[in-house]
């Protein structure tokens, strides 16, 4: 006879990560193609709202997708979801190179800047992709009291609510433009502001 209630251990086999990694990437192509399809329909405040929009929703995916498949209650389970999310960014790279590039999607400045080569820049995505899915699963171990699937949400919110702050911070005080990209910036600072936050909370 089994207790009803099953300990929540980390998920690292192969399956999860391969698989988590490949829909993540699906899910990212979508969001990339949205983005680049909207941006050019729209202009000033309203492409700037869409954008912002679009990278709270990629973060939130990137930080917590890999939370979901992994459950991460210990060191090594943060290093499967940061795992998970890397897979997620290579996969993306494999259809952004076979499907969104030649069909002329977006202007491919980068590779211009790099001499015809997305390979200075595209490593970087992938280390951020991977950071990203660290600080997420980081969190949620810290909050998870053990069942980091109760507070994914949770998590997703306060991230975003940090998120938006910073951008008002940032853009009020004009240290930066009323932008998407800063929207992007105000993500990197929310993260470890809100691992912080979890680990002084988790220490009382």
């Amino acid at each position: 006879m089994t207790s009803a209630v099953q300990p929540v251990t980390d998920k690292a086999d192969v399956r999860t990560i391969v698989g988590g990694g490949a829909v993540l990437g699906g899910i990212t192509a979508v969001g990339v193609t949205v983005f680049a399809l909207l941006s050019r329909q729209l202009a000033g405040t309203a492409e700037v709202v869409m954008q912002s929009a679009l990278v709270l929703v990629g973060a939130g995916v990137f930080c917590y997708f890999p939370v979901r498949w992994v459950r991460p209650t210990n060191v090594d389970g943060i290093a499967w979801a940061a795992l998970l999310g890397l897979m997620g960014s290579l996969f993306f790279t494999v259809v952004d190179t076979i499907v969104l590039r030649p069909v002329g999607l977006y202007h491919w400045t980068w590779d211009a800047i790099g001499g015809g080569s997305g390979f200075w820049y595209i490593p970087v995505w992938w280390m951020a992709s991977a950071t990203l899915a660290w600080l997420g699963a980081w969190i949620a171990s810290l909050t998870s009291h053990g069942d980091p699937d109760r507070t994914i949400m949770p998590s997703v919110a306060t991230t975003i609510v940090l998120s938006i702050a910073v951008f008002a911070v940032l853009a009020g005080a004009r240290w930066a433009p009323v932008h998407g990209a800063v929207m992007a910036l105000g993500v990197a600072i929310a993260l470890p502001l809100h691992v912080a936050g979890a680990w002084m909370k988790a220490r009382r």
